[in-house]
């Protein structure tokens, strides 16, 4: 009995959560990220959890897209920020040919320093992202990279997602090829 109380409980409340989300205080989207860049490469490397700045200085929440002061309700992704970035840059490593591992000689990891969606023009919605790659080969940094990308898009709510898959893929492809720039794997 006490476990079937439980459940509607946890029911209860996942459906006054979702009634919170549509009625103008925030809104959910989930990001189809498809992996999309020219590169190859070689070699192995392991991805740490990248940071989401904003969050760990309580201005917004870790799944929470920071926004302008002005805007009317609040964008979440439906995973953390950090996570779906790490897991956004495996993806773009492993199609361009490198090798995921736990534990690898060289480690990328980074921070997310802006992850911002504006939708109060009454024309344009805005994504702009702001990351820093750091590569490191044991205690040594081999590379640290910073990327900066704009989106723009026209006023609907379905852009949100589609210029955050676009800046996110932005910075994602610039960083692959700095890297192999770098030729140190």
């Amino acid at each position: 009995m006490a476990h079937i109380l439980q459940q509607r409980g946890l029911r209860a409340g996942a459906l006054f959560a979702l009634g919170v989300l549509t009625l103008g205080c925030g809104r959910m989207v989930t990001i189809d990220y498809e992996p999309a860049n020219p590169w190859k490469g070689q070699g192995t490397l392991t991805v740490s959890p990248f940071r989401y700045e904003p969050a760990e200085a309580r201005q917004v929440r870790p799944r929470q897209v920071e926004s302008h002061k002005n805007a009317r309700s609040e964008l979440f992704l439906s995973q953390e920020i950090g996570s779906f970035f790490t897991e956004a840059l495996k993806g773009e490593l492993v199609r361009a040919g490198y090798t995921i591992s736990e534990s690898a000689s060289f480690i990328v990891s980074g921070s997310i320093v802006r992850f911002f969606a504006d939708w109060t023009g009454e024309v344009d919605r805005l994504f702009e992202l702001q990351a820093t790659y750091i590569v490191r080969s044991g205690e040594r940094t081999v590379l640290t990279w910073s990327c900066s990308s704009i989106q723009k898009g026209s006023n609907t709510l379905i852009q949100d997602s589609i210029l955050i898959r676009k800046g996110t893929a932005d910075c994602m492809q610039r960083f692959i090829q700095a890297f192999q720039e770098t030729n140190v794997l």
